[in-house]
């Protein structure tokens, strides 16, 4: 059922003009025909495996009717599926493994790594505190000890 642009009444498909107003529809006709071959012949290369070309059929009625629910459904399921592949195919699944053993890499060992250093700094810590207190204040020597009296 087309509707009347001038009027707004139904009208049935096949006339060309509106029985109510006598406005002359051959134009929206024509329109609305184009788009049921249009999604025809996408539904047929669908049912034919030429799953490229049916989106393609399917592109060109959303080009002239960007509202047509059956195209959208139809674009977004294989947008969707597309998707799917693209995460799931083995070179992706092997680059996710991949990046994720250089992050493991770049952490070099992780918490014992950083133990290790923490370790190491500290004992450097240590170590420099016990030799610039025992060069600041070196033992007497002879083996002597002076007294405050002295």
């Amino acid at each position: 059922m087309l509707t009347c642009p001038m009027c707004k009444k139904s009208v049935r498909r096949p006339a060309r003009e509106c029985p109510s107003c006598r406005t002359d529809l051959s134009l929206l006709v024509n329109y609305v025909e184009d788009l049921q071959e249009g999604l025809v012949r996408a539904e047929a290369l669908t049912r034919a495996g030429e799953l490229g070309e049916a989106v393609w059929a399917y592109l060109a009625v959303l080009e002239v009717d960007p509202d047509n629910a059956v195209a959208r459904r139809q674009v977004g399921q294989v947008a969707t599926a597309v998707r799917q592949f693209d995460e799931e195919a083995p070179g992706r699944l092997w680059g996710k493994r991949v990046r994720k053993q250089a992050r493991r890499r770049s952490g070099e060992g992780g918490w014992l790594g950083m133990a290790f250093w923490a370790f190491v700094i500290v004992f450097a810590l240590l170590l420099g505190y016990a030799l610039g207190s025992w060069h600041g204040n070196p033992p007497p020597a002879g083996g002597e000890q002076k007294t405050a009296t002295e």
